[in-house]
């Protein structure tokens, strides 16, 4: 709906300006009028395209989300309003997206709607389940108490993001240095000896023949093999894209040997702490449930987690359904069994939270250990064989010369 911006003066003559959201500039024109005001001016904003609300860019990162808990979760148990508590963290927010979504959700709070229903305007901005905390906090009135919750929440997500993607650095930056090297040395360097092999009239061995025949298709077809790569890598995107094609490779991922357990640890945290955050404010299980799909990224995960919500409908427990789904560890099932008969399911799901996270960090750090060795001694061969292949026939030109 696009926005307005008036100027007009009241009965006292004082002059009045601000925004206001109508269908057109009538609706507005009448909301003066109703109000006692005399409009001057009434003008449609016209909204600029930012490049951070574009893709990927137009999430607010985890980090922003955390520190954006804790500071209003703070600032309101100090008994500041919500208006001004909304002003002071749009101030100092050092996220663009972040500042001019906060200054639209105080506009709204201001008109008297309620502040989930206003971040619920920009729900492609926040994400589903602090909406949902919000709302749980402000029914029960321990709003504070709630932002606190996903403070930490966000805090534990984002550090787990991080730690993965950090673990993940270090051998993607060693394999493409190594790579760039190898075809340095196919392009660059092996040319310079086809001469000097070719001149010499020496019956070249099979691993030089196997290296010149590498390194002629290669700076013969550069052009072709720099198409074939870019349209590849656009077909993979487009089919990861999709949805059957998104499924798939999630599905891959869960099933590779390594990766795929890793990526179940990540899955398993992920799901307790959500529904340990989520259950800690009281809301409904099965809406928790929902919740909680929406926060888990792997397709395959959320497709068992709505069949684990159409259960918990029909009145299966929580532990039949993640039972039957069989997607998560059996630890996670009987965590979730205790908790359903000692009443204490939230305090469950946050312990089990904390085991996989750990669990995680263990498993990036062996995932680690094994993948950097086994890079080296791959490319490592791959050089060794460079080497060879040039130092052969050199030994057998000496021959000759000898």
């Amino acid at each position: 709906m696009p926005k307005f911006e008036y100027k007009a003066v009241d009965m006292t003559g004082r002059n009045i300006e601000g925004v206001f959201e109508a269908i057109n500039k009538d609706t507005v024109a009448k909301m003066l009028k109703q109000r006692g005001f005399y409009h001057t001016y009434i003008g449609e904003i016209v909204e600029k395209k930012d490049l951070t609300e574009v893709g990927f860019l137009s999430k607010i990162p985890t980090k922003d989300i955390y520190i954006f808990c804790r500071q209003f979760g703070t600032v309101l148990k100090a008994g500041v309003s919500m208006l001004k508590a909304l002003e002071i963290i749009g101030l100092q927010a050092e996220n663009k997206m972040l500042k001019k979504v906060l200054i639209q959700v105080r506009e709204e709070v201001q008109k008297g709607n309620s502040l989930s229903d206003s971040m619920r305007l920009f729900e492609n901005k926040f994400p589903p389940m602090l909406i949902n905390m919000v709302e749980a906090g402000e029914v029960s009135g321990t709003l504070d108490d709630s932002l606190e919750t996903m403070a930490v929440h966000y805090e534990k997500e984002y550090k787990l993001g991080k730690k993965v993607k950090g673990a993940m650095i270090y051998p993607i930056v060693i394999m493409l240095v190594a790579i760039a090297a190898v075809i340095f040395l196919m392009v660059g360097v092996v040319p310079m000896f086809v001469n000097m092999f070719a001149s010499s009239g020496a019956e070249l061995p099979l691993p030089t023949k196997i290296l010149l025949g590498i390194s002629n298709f290669l700076t013969g077809n550069w052009l072709v093999i720099i198409v074939v790569i870019v349209l590849s890598g656009i077909a993979i995107r487009l089919f990861a894209a999709s949805e059957n094609g998104r499924f798939t490779i999630h599905r891959m991922i869960l099933d590779l040997p390594i990766i795929g357990r890793l990526q179940n640890k990540i899955n398993t945290a992920r799901f307790s702490r959500t529904m340990g955050s989520l259950m800690m404010t009281g809301i409904d299980i099965t809406q928790a449930i929902n919740i909680t799909g929406k926060v888990i990224t792997n397709t395959v995960v959320q497709k068992k987690l709505k069949d684990v919500e159409t259960q918990l409908i029909q009145g299966v427990s929580l532990y039949q359904s993640i039972n039957s789904i069989e997607i998560f560890p059996p630890m996670l099932e009987n965590m979730i069994l205790l908790g359903e008969e000692s009443g204490t399911l939230d305090e469950m799901m946050q312990k089990t939270a904390d085991f996989y996270e750990e669990e995680v960090d263990r498993g990036v750090e062996s995932m680690t250990a094994l993948i950097e060795p086994a890079i080296i001694i791959f490319l490592g061969g791959i050089v060794a064989f460079i080497v060879l292949s040039i130092l052969l026939p050199m030994f057998g030109m000496m021959d000759l010369i000898a």
